[in-house]
């Protein structure tokens, strides 16, 4: 198994270090998801602790796994079939830095 690691950057210089196996995923779908969480999410990188990273692979049976460390927390989601789903754990950790963003009153 070899280890790619790709950088996804925000605006203020953040940085989430985004390791893959790339033996089950190419560098371009890589760079395509963290492309596109990076547009739903663009200053999450600056805003997570330093040394936060997130890692792709797939296990034994075949499923597609993820690992978001996160300061001292460890979050892990597990999927078939596509890796994209296992990016919706971005959108809790987002949620969980901002929690006063889902309660906004409209008027």
């Amino acid at each position: 198994m070899t280890v790619r690691v790709l950088g996804w950057s925000g605006p203020k210089g953040g940085k989430i270090d985004v390791g893959f196996d790339d033996e089950h995923f190419g560098l371009e779908e890589m760079q395509s998801e963290i492309n596109s969480a990076g547009e739903a999410h663009p200053n999450l990188p600056d805003e997570v602790p330093q040394g936060t990273s997130f890692a792709f692979a797939k296990d034994s049976t075949g499923h597609l796994t993820a690992r978001f460390r996160v300061g001292d927390t460890v979050y892990r989601d597990v999927a078939r079939g596509s890796l994209h789903p296992l990016w919706s754990t971005v959108h809790l950790i987002d949620g969980l830095l901002h929690p006063g963003r889902r309660y906004r009153s409209v008027s």
